[in-house]
């Protein structure tokens, strides 16, 4: 008697949240909308203008009233205040002005062009923190056009609860639908678990993966399908034995999530009464809504990216200082650590006059870039300091190499100081300075580093990067990219011993802090404080209240002596 085996169709994409999704596929295609280069008569240059004007107004109207819906989120709400600063942009004005006037393009063609060459500028940034704001255009284009050439169409009519929405790519206001219609979960084949769409995704605890190529060409509308988000991939057509397995996982889950919401109010101790200090690491300023939900210790990491790439142009001192106020505020008295921009310069080459780097990674990146460009660094230095007001911030600067740059940077503090003295404006210079130790000479010399610092923060993911000489970001390198290499461990414990020699606490806040299965490790290591994104506040405080220390501190010395990242696992 023989069974005949059936082959379970799996496709690998990478986790945006965590979590079971069980459903039928929904593809989802948005209609391509057919733009002829039509060019007009100058007599018509008047009539085109009257049109945008009439148009524009009616889809910014149509956003506030989105915007005024108390029934969305405030994040999802801030989301499409995004989207309607991109229409209100001078330069998009101005573009579609003078591709109107000058170049007799008509008004769908003008616009048409004017998106496809943001959306070209974004599309060829290499970094998860910039590369999403073409979903953002790419929305705001299909928005503005569709209701000019009156081809609208609600494709989310005939979607029901039991979806699994498939996709290539997805928008954040498209995201915001689909939160109306609660279906079970989300896949595209393209996107940055980084995107707006992706943290809107998270903070609605939505199972969602990206990069999942080759899903739409194989699934068809309505076919039974399982998302795993815990191990990110995509069950098609699953037997029902795999079916039952993963019915359960899900039951499990549920309880699982009862039993980690009554850890909120309980203090991060270890078994063996160490007491740890657990924050969030935030990319927007609503992600505070949640680590207050989740009783988080405060923001252990403000990447302040975003506020850069959210105009054509840099965010004025003002803008910055409203934003890290309004954080300070809702934190209080809890400490809010920002991190000064952390991006290469070919991500700001369409507003920084820099020159092509040919590997940017190694080139003008992190605190040399705010070293090279004085004024926009000292904008972003007074703003931190004025925000400062209640005392509870700390200042913390990326890709630090030596001392020497940070000398620098208190220059440059002091020099701000005096000038808002001399200005009258309120400010509070009484904030701890950090450093980001994610290089290996960062390593090295952390005992000198960490003698001009009130405290250092562990970044593993560009630490593993560089130390490995591993790009996080290409796949097909990715075996090599190795948290417990056992240069990755001892990188960690130098620079942990270092700081604690002089006083100074150490925290992680790279996604080893994330991982459960790191935790142990890195509180033997001596690591004082972890910081991790908020929907992983509670799973991380739970490995805390069960974490006995002394345990993991007795393989210490076998663990630093291991030769490989498998001796390592094995023990941990």
């Amino acid at each position: 008697m023989w069974r005949r085996i059936v082959k379970v169709k799996k496709i690998k994409g990478n986790s945006v949240s965590t979590g079971i999704a069980i459903g039928k596929a929904k593809l989802i295609k948005k209609d391509e909308l057919y733009i002829k280069r039509k060019k007009i008569q100058r007599n018509e240059v008047e009539k085109e203008f009257n049109r945008f004007n009439k148009d524009l107004k009616f889809v910014v109207d149509e956003l506030d009233k989105l915007i005024g819906d108390y029934t969305y989120s405030q994040e999802n709400r801030d989301i499409l205040e995004s989207h309607k600063m991109i229409l209100k942009d001078p330069l998009f004005n101005s573009r579609i002005t003078e591709l109107i006037s000058k170049k007799l393009h008509s008004l769908e063609h003008a616009i048409s062009i004017y998106f496809t060459e943001a959306t070209d500028i974004f599309s060829n940034m290499n970094n998860k923190y910039l590369s999403h704001r073409v979903n953002d255009f790419e929305d705001v284009a299909y928005r503005l056009l569709s209701h000019i050439m009156d081809k609208r169409k609600d494709i989310l009519e005939k979607v029901d609860e039991n979806s699994i929405l498939i996709m290539e790519n997805i928008s954040p206001s498209f995201v915001t639908k689909v939160f109306d219609k609660n279906i079970q979960g989300l896949c595209t084949e393209r996107g940055s678990r980084n995107s707006h769409s992706s943290i809107i995704a998270r903070s609605m605890n939505l199972p969602m993966l990206v990069n999942t190529l080759g899903l739409l060409g194989n699934i068809k509308d309505g076919e039974d399908m399982i998302i795993d988000g815990n191990d990110g991939f995509v069950i098609i057509s699953p037997t029902k034995s795999v079916l039952k397995k993963y019915e359960a996982i899900c039951k499990k889950e549920k309880n699982i999530q009862k039993g980690l919401l009554r850890l909120i109010d309980k203090e991060s101790i270890t078994k063996d009464g160490k007491k740890i200090k657990l924050m969030s690491n935030i990319e927007i300023p609503q992600e505070v809504e949640q680590l207050k939900k989740y009783n988080s210790a405060g923001v252990g990491l403000f990447r302040t990216e975003f506020l850069f790439i959210d105009h054509n142009e840099l965010p004025t001192e003002e803008e910055q200082y409203e934003i890290y106020k309004n954080i300070a505020e809702q934190c209080k008295p809890n400490p809010v650590t920002i991190r000064t921009i952390d991006v290469g310069g070919d991500k700001l080459s369409n507003i920084l006059n820099i020159t092509h780097e040919e590997n940017p990674n190694l080139g003008c990146r992190g605190i040399r870039i705010s070293l090279q460009n004085i004024p926009i660094f000292k904008q972003q230095i007074k703003a931190i300091l004025r925000a400062n007001v209640h005392g509870n911030i700390k200042i913390m600067f990326p890709m630090i190499s030596g001392v020497e740059e940070l000398s620098k940077v208190k220059e440059i503090i002091e020099t701000c100081s005096k000038e808002l003295i001399n200005t009258g404006i309120a400010f509070n210079a009484d904030m701890e300075l950090g450093a980001m130790i994610e290089i290996p000479s960062a390593v090295i010399t952390s005992d000198s580093i960490a003698e001009e610092c009130d405290f250092l923060s562990i970044g593993t993911n560009d630490l593993i990067q560089y130390t490995l000489a591993v790009d996080r970001d290409n796949q097909s390198i990715s075996d090599y990219y190795k948290p417990t290499h056992p240069s990755v461990i001892r990188s960690i414990k130098l620079t942990v011993d270092n700081a604690h020699k002089i006083g100074k606490k150490v925290a992680v806040c790279g996604e080893m802090a994330s991982e459960k299965k790191y935790v142990k490790l890195l509180l033997a290591l001596g690591v004082d404080e972890l910081s991790v994104s908020p929907g992983r506040l509670l799973i991380i405080k739970k490995e805390i209240l069960d974490c006995d220390i002394t345990e993991m501190k007795s393989k210490l010395d076998e663990i630093l002596s291991c030769k490989t990242s498998k001796e390592i696992n094995k023990l941990i």
